[in-house]
């Protein structure tokens, strides 16, 4: 197996033991805990659509970020969109400058691009909700983007494959990891202060 499907299955797995083990009981967990072994599972089957060769586990992202962004979208509609279509465009673009350019990519491509995938969603959103789902429509976007571009190119391309589930995935944990260390300082700032006003007091 190449090291990208390492990647998914291994973060794939670790994220699902921490939602269904560590999340408190609610229809969230069960959600998300299914919605992981759903594209897990899914990730080696496809089907042909429009002329493409399309992974099971992308469908079902797509679907789900559908739903989400229909829910997300209240106002700003074009800087939103906008700010998805800059992660999806920088999501092409480095892998077209890899394949053009493959000498500047010193670091590992996958990681690298899950970094700027990362910083990009950090910096244009921000709300929790807002970063998760307008990162995934913006990668999935780029997914669509890289596939239309490389059939043009080599006249064959998979969407949804081990390359962008691993960027996604990586992204997510990421993600994930900014999001517990927001929490931790906010808590920790709310112990200092309240710690303050008590030797004041």
């Amino acid at each position: 197996m190449e090291i990208t499907g390492q990647y998914f299955y291994f973060i794939g797995w670790i994220g699902w033991i921490i939602v269904t083990f560590f999340f408190p009981k609610s229809v969230v967990r069960t959600f998300m805990s299914i919605l992981i072994l759903v594209v897990i599972a899914g990730s080696t089957t496809t089907v042909q659509m429009f002329g493409f060769t399309v992974t099971a586990s992308f469908l079902v992202l797509a679907v789900i970020a559908f739903i989400l962004l229909v829910k997300s979208l209240k106002q700003r509609y074009i800087l939103h969109y906008l700010s998805i279509c800059t992660i999806a465009l920088a999501y092409v673009c480095f892998i077209l400058f890899e394949i053009y350019d493959p000498v500047w990519i010193f670091l590992d491509r996958t990681w690298l691009l899950s970094v700027i995938i990362l910083y990009l969603s950090l910096l244009l959103f921000k709300t929790k909700r807002e970063r998760f789902v307008f990162m995934l429509t913006g990668v999935l976007f780029g997914e669509v983007l890289r596939s239309i571009v490389m059939d043009r190119i080599f006249s064959y391309s998979v969407i949804g494959t081990f390359e962008f589930l691993a960027v996604l995935a990586l992204s997510s944990a990421g993600m994930a990891t900014w999001m517990m260390f927001e929490t931790l300082t906010i808590q920790l700032d709310s112990i200092i202060q309240k710690r303050v006003r008590e030797r004041q007091g």
